[in-house]
């Protein structure tokens, strides 16, 4: 995933699940394509995180600018929480436990408002 603000643009991070050989992603990534380097890393053992999603931070400019928001499943305890990462660091800001089981899933998406035409 990339910053939704620059779709169509030149950019320069990507944001995604690392895979391990059980086909569930056991970290996140962002990476860095000028430098074709890991610009951050996400682990904790024994969970699957979901696909990472940019979600921009209001009026930026800076492609980085902005949270990495995605659901993580742990497999020993059974456990789903909403993580969320600086999207210009990759520092975990914080995490909140749900109230139900989410199992890992391939795709995320944000959306910011809520429209009463759907």
């Amino acid at each position: 995933r990339i910053n939704p603000n620059f779709i169509g643009k030149l950019y320069r991070y990507i944001y995604a699940g690392r895979g391990a050989p059980n086909y569930n992603f056991d970290a996140l990534v962002k990476i860095d394509l000028q430098t074709q380097k890991i610009a951050g890393l996400w682990k904790e053992p024994c969970t699957s995180p979901s696909e990472p999603v940019f979600v921009p931070k209001p009026e930026s400019t800076e492609e980085d600018d902005g949270i990495i928001l995605t659901v993580v499943f742990e497999q020993q305890t059974k456990k789903s929480f909403i993580l969320i990462l600086d999207a210009a660091t990759f520092q975990e800001i914080t995490k909140t436990y749900l109230p139900i089981q989410i199992p890992f899933s391939f795709h995320g998406n944000f959306y910011p408002t809520i429209s009463s035409k759907v």
